[in-house]
């Protein structure tokens, strides 16, 4: 894999003494300078470290960064501050490492294209100091190709005792559902550890033990999920819900301290997902542990993997041995926790009051440990926390080190009523000039999925937009995730009429509270978000001066007919019922695609695609260029045929931002001039 040093000359040494409740923190005040013109290169240059994880003996941090345009592994020795990288990874990503023990790395390889992940299913392990590198799973094809049987191989975790092997569940035997392994990271030699389960697994649950005992299950052919308890030596269904989403019942883990206690994520008696005890041998939900009204606390796994909702447990052992239960995390309007034990709050609090405004993940299972500290202006960074001295060392490791803080705008958390009386939450980011009583031109910024969330947190592109003079406005409309079963189903099937109406009706609200310039409004948006760009566009060209299109669906007929996940898995089934189909729905997919109505949409439309797209296929980029060019609409285009769903490679990153940044300017002229910092 090849292996390189270098001298982080820029990490600094800072130690802060933390007092008994929390550390002052004194800060001088400078008047606000003017607005600059940041960068597009500054803005969107990938990160230089993310994803760092100390080693059990917390002497060495795993970390990632940036060479030959990929996200490769480097090993960070605490001591002397250098950096060693391990891989040289020219086509694929690494992720997620995994500490087998002091000395050995375990990761996955994934392809990060744009906006999109790719699982290849690709497992590796390599020693701290480049030795003994082996690829324990081999990774499937990387590269323009398509492959939809599956076979993925995750970490679940370290075994006690054992320096040598980890749990993983891999789908080997069976591509619909997943088996517990032991696996050597020296041979990759797997040893199969559950010889039969209850089938269609996409989550196994252990216990203290490292023993399977309940697993979350879907069977997407019969659009149909269950939770699966062991129970005399037999697999019994616990609880079974549909696409509706009524008294779900989805395993989580067990207590640490009772196994016949199972903590579990329910909406049963409620709308939004709670955390509860289950009562494993009387088989029965059991107290309420946690809940909130408004947000979930875990994900329903409506299409998979957790998409910016849901939360965390938070144990105060270790990964072989969580302890007990002290807390949990989950997304709010910001990030939140709780915590039912006093001593875990206090912790939690000390090094909040030290580092305020931020949001500071860090494990409570050990003395030292690593904190991660982000918000909404700042991308993150890394420091070094040991509780009994009550010391937080800034390692001086920057996510993005060339992000000034200071310069940023923050997100500020709304809320407004849609016009059928549905509360609709988002962000609104205002620019750093703006001067209350004086609207400025808004972009309504529509996230992808549709099922997903945006989140209080940094994004490149929302202060991209607001250093450019524009509010902007984030609406987590109806069918986004985190805000319960009924905000889900009231978008089935709404892809073009309520979820739009949901974003014009919060620019309507931002236009009336005087943060934004009616005539001054436009719209941007990638994936879903793209679509909704056109959508919008299309049931009111009145209102919207310009748009961007980036990788959007465009008709939703092309859409079921292109996307491999339609035309070769299960979730066909599943697409028509929550999205529609074009022949029972002929009518609905007829008024719900913007390609067939481009010629209501009275303003300009840059459109971006790449050829390799598998989520959205660039048969939609062809045909609303058809389209626009049919009724003579003015747009700019924008296609690379390496590239898919999102750009990667800087050039392309770069240009599209550039090309985006002139468009605006030239169909909404925003504020005054700003100067460059070029």
């Amino acid at each position: 894999m090849g292996d390189m040093g270098m001298n982080l000359g820029f990490i600094k040494r800072a130690v802060w003494p933390l007092a008994a409740a929390a550390l002052l923190c004194v800060s001088s005040v400078r008047a606000q300078a003017p607005v600059e013109e940041i960068p597009i290169e500054t803005l969107f240059k990938k990160p230089a470290f993310t994803g760092l994880v100390l080693s059990p003996d917390q002497k060495f941090m795993a970390a990632l960064m940036p060479s030959n345009g990929r996200s490769n592994l480097a090993v960070i020795d605490l001591e002397n501050r250098k950096a060693v990288r391990l891989t040289n990874f020219r086509d694929l990503d690494v992720l997620q490492p995994r500490w087998v023990n002091n000395e050995r790395i375990a990761f996955t390889l994934v392809d990060m294209q744009g906006i999109e992940t790719r699982n290849t299913g690709g497992l590796f392990a390599i020693d701290r100091d480049g030795s003994r590198e082996r690829m324990l799973v081999e990774p499937m094809d990387g590269g323009s190709s398509v492959k939809f049987v599956w076979r993925t191989t995750r970490i679940l975790g370290r075994i006690k005792g054992n320096k040598e092997e980890v749990l993983v569940e891999a789908n080997d035997r069976n591509v619909e559902t997943a088996d517990i392994y032991r696996m050597n990271t020296l041979s990759g030699r797997k040893t199969l550890v559950t010889d039969r389960g209850p089938g269609h697994v996409v989550r196994w649950v252990l216990d203290d033990d490292m023993a399977p005992r309940a697993t979350f299950n879907h069977d997407s052919k019969k659009n149909r999920w269950w939770f699966s308890l062991l129970k005399g030596g037999e697999w019994v269904t616990a609880a079974q819900w549909d696409e509706q989403l009524r008294d779900v019942v989805i395993p989580m883990a067990f207590d640490p301290q009772d196994s016949n206690t199972l903590y579990v994520a329910s909406n049963v008696g409620r709308d939004t997902l709670a955390l509860f005890k289950y009562d494993v041998q009387a088989g029965k939900l059991g107290e309420l542990v946690f809940g909130d009204a408004r947000y979930d606390i875990a994900s329903f796994g409506l299409i998979g993997e957790a998409l910016g909702e849901g939360g965390n447990l938070i144990f105060a052992g270790t990964e072989e041995s969580p302890g007990k239960l002290v807390g949990i995390s989950y997304q709010a309007d910001k990030p939140r926790r709780y915590f039912f034990d006093e001593a875990a709050a206090r912790t939690q609090a000390m090094v909040d009051a030290s580092l305020p405004g931020m949001n500071n993940s860090f494990s409570l299972s050990a003395s030292t440990t690593l904190v991660f500290s982000r918000s909404d202006t700042n991308p993150g960074q890394y420091f070094l926390f040991d509780r009994d001295k009550r010391r937080l060392e800034d390692t001086g490791i920057r996510v993005r080190p060339d992000i000034d803080p200071k310069k940023m705008a923050p997100m500020m958390p709304v809320s407004w009523t849609a016009r059928d009386g549905v509360r609709i939450d988002g962000y609104l980011t205002l620019p750093k000039n703006y001067v209350k009583g004086s609207p400025v031109p808004l972009i309504l910024h529509p996230h992808g999925g549709p099922w997903a969330k945006d989140n209080w947190q940094y994004n490149a592109e929302v202060q991209f937009m607001a250093n450019r003079g524009y509010a902007v406005l984030q609406p987590n409309f109806r069918g986004s995730t985190g805000y319960g079963a009924n905000h889900l189903r009231l978008s089935y099937k709404h892809w073009g009429d309520t979820m739009i109406d949901d974003m014009i009706d919060g620019v309507e609200w931002a236009i009336k509270e005087g943060y934004a310039d009616r005539k001054r409004v436009a719209v941007y948006g990638a994936s879903y978000g793209g679509y909704a760009t056109l959508q919008a566009m299309v049931r009111r060209p009145d209102l919207f001066k310009w748009g961007v299109n980036y990788v959007g669906v465009t008709d939703m007929a092309v859409h079921q007919d292109t996307q491999p996940a339609q035309l070769y898995s299960d979730f066909s089934d599943l697409a028509k019922i929550i999205n529609g189909d074009q022949s029972a729905d002929k009518d609905l997919f007829e008024k719900q695609s913007p390609a067939r109505h481009v010629d209501k949409i009275a303003a300009p439309v840059f459109h971006a695609y790449g050829g390799e797209d598998r989520n959205v296929d660039f048969a939609n980029g062809r045909t609303i260029k058809s389209a626009f060019d049919k009724a003579k609409k003015p747009f700019e285009w924008m296609f690379v045929s390496d590239e898919a769903h999102g750009y990667r490679q800087d050039a392309n990153v770069f240009e599209f931002y550039n090309r985006f940044d002139k468009f605006m300017k030239a169909n909404t002229p925003a504020v005054a001039p700003m100067a460059s910092t070029k």
